[in-house]
């Protein structure tokens, strides 16, 4: 049977992925969202870092340390924090880290701190097996050379990694809306999933796999901003 290079796949992805998108989706692009992403973030009370949360059950317990990769406005934060000993935060964007400040407080949490750079430019020397659980959401897809960033996330971690990622592509009311929004534009996949389990599967990692059901609202303004970045890649190219 013939074996599949999972890493050079991931790659593949990503550069296909490149092509589609005109924009990078630097720091500049997540300040600018900041306050919009947080909303969508905080629906129905964060119910998607608290499930979860749930979904790691006695994983996690009031003594345990987590590291919250791509934090943003505290998706992890709020609802984690309440329950763990101390959360900490690594976001290199200035405008999530404000909205994280500003969520926190209302919710009255802070036994949380912050590593003001992104994942690939941390010290893992210096968070070298000091968690308990390592913590990644809808983040991976950055990453050119994401194993790399996998054996970072281990490194860190003395007992659990986490990887939240999108298992599947845009459908129903959804697909109709991008139809609409884009014509025949082709959507970019960020489905993390497939690939993420069988890149981890064929290097001796064997995880476990739940799913989570979640709702989270976004603007009508915020939905448009998104797409608009699709559209004028399209003028360019036909251009």
């Amino acid at each position: 049977m013939q074996r599949i290079d999972w890493v050079a796949l991931w790659k593949k992805n990503y550069a296909e992925r490149k092509k589609i998108e005109c924009r990078d989706p630097g720091i500049e692009y997540w300040d600018k969202r900041a306050e919009d992403f947080s909303e969508s973030r905080k629906t129905n009370d964060y119910e998607y870092g608290r499930k979860v949360m749930k979904a790691l059950g006695e994983i996690i317990d009031s003594n345990s340390e987590v590291l919250d990769i791509g934090a943003g406005p505290g998706t992890f934060v709020i609802p984690f924090a309440k329950k763990v000993k101390r959360i900490t935060a690594v976001e290199p964007s200035n405008g999530m880290l404000e909205m994280l400040r500003k969520n926190a407080q209302e919710a009255g949490v802070n036994n949380y701190e912050i590593i003001n750079k992104g994942w690939e430019e941390v010290d893992i020397s210096v968070l070298a097996k000091k968690y308990h659980i390592v913590v990644s959401s809808i983040v991976l897809w950055i990453f050119e050379n994401v194993w790399e960033q996998l054996l970072r996330m281990e490194q860190a971690s003395k007992g659990h990694c986490c990887i939240v990622a999108g298992a599947g592509d845009w459908n129903g009311e959804e697909q109709k809306l991008w139809q609409k929004i884009m014509g025949d534009i082709r959507k970019p996949r960020y489905s993390e999933y497939p690939l993420v389990y069988n890149l981890l599967y064929s290097k001796g990692r064997y995880p476990n796999v739940d799913i989570i059901h979640y709702i989270s609202e976004r603007s009508v303004d915020s939905t448009l901003t998104v797409k608009a970045g699709f559209r004028l890649h399209q003028l360019l190219k036909t251009q």
